[in-house]
């Protein structure tokens, strides 16, 4: 408002100098005159006046939408639309190269390829390979974005130095296309709304334009052919149920995620998580009954707890659906999908459990008022995680074991046969080590540990036992179990040494000499031989299996509740 006022008084000095030749004057006049001068005076003091020019935009005619239409859907620009950023320095360049933007070089050597193998330590190309030099890369960035330098690190596709280039095998996947559907444009500055041609998109997805699919409004400069993209904003509020679309502080995020909850489809309600304009994942709504399955359609309530006493937070939806009231759990986890499905609770189970379709009800009923998640013993704690799994479904069983060498046991939660979980007691709290680690089929025979070393195994084949992996691994400060040792066993005639079986080698091989390859994922400096001698030490000591044996009551017992 102030500088409306200078402008005003401004253009007030200027008509009174402008009709200083007449006669007519008069103290009102001369005063107006002297405070008009010593306002501009102050304004000077304050900083230089400037007059600023209005800036006009225009709407682009059908003529440039059509054109924008068709450059955007070019394998050069088409990648700047898959996900947002505010600026060029926060652009994923993998996602934008996704599909190779046209850079790819073609007719790639057999010796090139082989270096890329070697440097990748892969026996062979798995999917198309895209190639992509340095030099290709880096003038597409300067000339799409204006960026004079990258951080090295800044496409995280895999680079080998001998051909100064980068590579990726690509399986093909879907590619959207946009339609322009209006702008506004100041000179060669321009603001874009672009839509996806969603009737093209796969499956259950076609027809959306909320969610992943919204609008993007696009910011760049044009200057003759050339685009140079400034901002990427996808609408992620587009037709979101704003009652159930709101920001949450988790305490396992750096900042706040937005939860937007669209009910544009009568039949299923969506929920997608984004944090800071950038897409993280999408919660699926899914029920399954015995008289049919289907989704939820209306969101009463989303909450949030911790289910398994992690200290992180994990999320509770309620909502209707054609086959009555559910509460969907979802646990939250330390991988990149953020979080994984835990447990529908429909109307039979939430009258067993007592418990109301609401959040503080459904807290009160599965935490036990231990709302801060944190518990004095290791037997408080694996009661109330055994609850929770307890409610969640039938068929697990349990179990206590001394996998490292201190005085506390370890919870085995399992569904025999099928997938098993692992917690440690921390400092009141869980630490997960196995969150529902799948066995039992495609080779993979289950998970051991050796007692008090703090060691843990898995035996897994493949190609019927032609080639089998054993992995010895240990606890991590966060996360899961992690591997720090592994071994390849070749148990075929592997006639071509490329590591795989092929089916002439699976035939010839009822005589064969086999072979093991012995790998350090740990870091300390070790030989082969040196792995290998770790290895024998620890297949000398006793293992034994990782799987349930208790039934709820069962545990609750040896847990002295």
């Amino acid at each position: 408002m102030r500088f409306k006022s200078i402008l005003c008084v401004f253009a007030t000095v200027l008509m009174v100098s402008a009709c200083g030749n007449t006669n007519v004057s008069n103290d009102n006049e001369a005063a107006d005159s002297e405070s008009a001068q010593l306002e501009v005076s102050e304004a000077n003091e304050e900083g230089s006046l400037e007059i600023a020019e209005e800036v006009v935009s225009i709407e682009v005619s059908d003529d440039e939408l059509r054109e924008f239409t068709a450059l955007f859907n070019t394998a050069e620009y088409n990648g700047f639309l898959t996900e947002s950023f505010s600026s060029p320095e926060e652009i994923n360049w993998a996602s934008v190269l996704e599909f190779g933007a046209g850079l790819s070089v073609e007719g790639i050597s057999g010796e090139e390829i082989s270096d890329y193998l070697e440097a990748t330590d892969q026996k062979e190309l798995y999917g198309d390979l895209f190639v992509i030099r340095k030099k290709d890369f880096e003038d597409y960035v300067a000339k799409h974005t204006g960026l004079s330098s990258i951080p090295t690190d800044a496409l995280t596709w895999d680079y080998v130095d001998k051909h100064e280039s980068y590579y990726k095998t690509h399986w093909a996947a879907y590619q959207s296309t946009y339609t322009c559907v209006s702008g506004e444009k100041n000179g060669d500055h321009y603001t874009l709304r672009l839509r996806v041609n969603s009737e093209d998109l796969p499956g259950s997805n076609a027809g959306k334009n909320y969610g992943k699919w919204a609008d993007r409004v696009l910011t760049l400069t044009k200057t003759g052919e050339n685009a140079m993209v400034e901002s990427n904003a996808i609408q992620w509020d587009d037709y979101c149920d704003e009652e159930q679309s709101f920001e949450v502080e988790l305490p396992q995020f750096d900042g706040p995620v937005r939860f937007i909850t669209y009910s544009a489809n009568p039949d299923e309600s969506d929920i997608t998580l984004v944090k800071d304009g950038k897409y993280l994942m999408d919660l699926y709504t899914s029920v399954y009954t015995d008289d049919g399955n289907g989704y939820l359609n209306k969101i009463l309530a989303i909450g949030f707890l911790d289910l398994n006493c992690d200290g992180m937070k994990d999320i509770a939806i309620v909502g209707d659906s054609d086959y009555g009231k559910h509460v969907l759990l979802y646990e939250a986890v330390s991988t990149k999908y953020l979080f994984e499905y835990f447990a529908d609770l429909d109307e039979k189970k939430m009258a067993e459990l007592g418990a109301e379709f609401t959040i503080p009800s459904l807290k009160d009923t599965l935490l036990g008022g231990n709302s801060d998640g944190t518990f004095a013993s290791y037997k408080e704690l694996y009661a109330q995680l055994a609850r929770v799994y307890h409610v969640a479904r039938e068929g697990y069983k349990y179990d206590l074991i001394y996998a490292d060498d201190d005085d506390i046991p370890e919870l085995v939660i399992d569904v025999p046969g099928y997938g098993a979980s692992l917690y440690a007691y921390e400092n009141g709290k869980a630490h997960c080590l196995m969150n529902d680690w799948a066995y039992g089929a495609m080779g993979n025979a289950g998970y051991s540990y050796i007692p008090g070393t703090g060691v843990y195994y898995n035996g897994n084949a493949d190609h019927a036992g032609a080639i089998y992996y054993e992995s010895y691994m240990s606890k991590r400060e966060e996360g899961e179990l992690a591997t720090d040792y592994w071994v390849k066993h070749i148990n075929f005639n592997d006639l071509d040494g490329d590591g795989w079986p092929s089916e002439d080698e699976l035939e010839a091989s009822g005589d064969y000499v086999g072979s093991s390859e012995y790998y350090n994922e740990t870091d300390k400096k070790m030989t082969e031989d040196e792995v290998k001698a770790v290895i024998d030490q620890y297949n000398s000591y006793e293992m034994k299996p990782i799987t349930g044996v208790m039934e709820y009551e069962e545990l609750l017992s040896a847990l002295g509740k």
